[in-house]
């Protein structure tokens, strides 16, 4: 670890649990923030850097302010499209973890993810396209459907499990016992702990493999943070992970949150974790960045083609197409040939997209390193 990781590790420490601990000697806080903002964590790592680079930095603060405001209201619209309906939804993510930062708006907002029960799913489709969303596609195996409106993506989904982990059971019961989520004055539905936890889990590990960053690890810490009862952790969740092979990662992740993040030792459920394979999570969550976009050095064309991997080049193509192009949103005779907008931009840009084989992000001994772990940390497949 060097540095800079180290002083943003002790940064997070200070700005989100309130831990008293010094900065590593003369930090360089433009390759700090730089490193925050590969790891998508810049809104509580600004605040926290000296005078002259929040005023350079300032922007950027603005915007991540910007859009979290704008995605709270567009999330707010659509809470109450559904509820006016009468059609059962929770948010997953995003908002569903906000909530438990100390101040949610500091966390970097994306896409809107939300779930209905399945019987909705078609009713729900119909809803959003009557409503001005712009229909974006199915994906994985119609997992969820894609929308843009105002700039804006909506995933709706009738399940989230993916094919490696799956935690459908405890989403679908959580979907008939629904909590009530409050930013802002802005009220939302979200999946009781439980189940909640258990989709954080299930993200961050089915995403190890292409990168996971530290805005997952603290999404998690932060989830944990707020629920301090271990008789809910030993009673309830590590049987419920168990069963879906998921108690190694919950274990492994909080242990490493407390070496590394400044959660609280007062977690006791967690002290048995092997702290070589925390260690070895933390340096894969910092070589990889969010969602592994230092791969390739943190450049562009690594990030580009994770998504393009992930999603199919032609889909991916047309799904940014359709968010990038103003006159695609102006006129929707034009959607099919948003994918050829795209890929022009990029090209623009200096952007290759090739075939996800001919370009590796890692070396062969790092990728070895990331499967062992994953199967570690998979304990289904570690049994199996």
């Amino acid at each position: 670890m060097n540095q800079t990781e180290q002083a943003l590790l002790n940064i997070i420490q200070i700005s989100l649990v309130g831990k008293e601990i010094s900065l590593p000697p003369d930090p360089d806080w433009e390759a700090i923030l730089d490193e925050a903002e590969k790891q998508t964590i810049l809104g509580f790592v600004i605040p926290a850097a000296p005078e002259e680079y929040r005023k350079k930095w300032s922007n950027k603060a603005d915007r991540i302010l910007f859009d979290f405001i704008r995605i709270l209201h567009a999330q707010t619209q659509l809470v109450g499209l559904f509820k006016d309906k009468q059609i059962p939804m929770a948010i997953l993510k995003g908002s569903a973890v906000a909530v438990f930062y100390p101040n949610p708006a500091c966390r970097s907002m994306g896409d809107i993810d939300f779930i209905v029960p399945e019987e909705h799913f078609e009713e729900a489709n119909r809803l959003m396209q009557a409503n001005g969303f712009s229909f974006c596609g199915e994906h994985r195996e119609h997992r969820h459907t894609s929308y843009l409106k105002d700039g804006i993506s909506f995933e709706l989904h009738h399940h989230f499990s993916y094919s490696d982990i799956d935690v459908e059971s405890f989403i679908q019961d959580g979907l008939s016992n629904l909590k009530t989520g409050e930013i802002n004055g802005n009220v939302f539905p979200m999946l009781p702990r439980l189940a909640n936890g258990l989709v954080l889990l299930a993200h961050m590990i089915h995403h190890f493999k292409s990168g996971v960053g530290l805005r997952q690890a603290i999404d998690w810490m932060m989830y944990v943070n707020s629920i301090p009862d271990d008789t809910f952790w030993n009673g309830e969740f590590l049987p419920a992970a168990a069963s879906v092979g998921l108690d190694t990662t919950a274990v492994v992740a909080t242990k490493m949150c407390q070496m590394y993040l400044g959660l609280s030792d007062r977690f006791t459920w967690c002290k048995d974790a092997d702290p070589d394979l925390c260690s070895e999570l933390m340096r894969g969550i910092l070589a990889s960045g969010n969602f592994g976009i230092k791969k390739g050095a943190g450049s562009k064309i690594a990030a580009v083609l994770l998504k393009s991997k992930e999603k199919g080049t032609f889909r991916f193509l047309q799904e940014q197409g359709k968010k990038n192009w103003k006159a695609c949103q102006k006129h929707p005779w034009l959607k099919p040939f948003a994918w050829l907008y795209q890929a022009g931009r990029y090209i623009r840009q200096g952007v290759r997209i090739r075939d996800s084989h001919a370009k590796k992000y890692d070396d062969i001994q790092q990728q070895y390193r990331k499967d062992k772990l994953y199967h570690l940390l998979n304990s289904k497949n570690r049994k199996a």
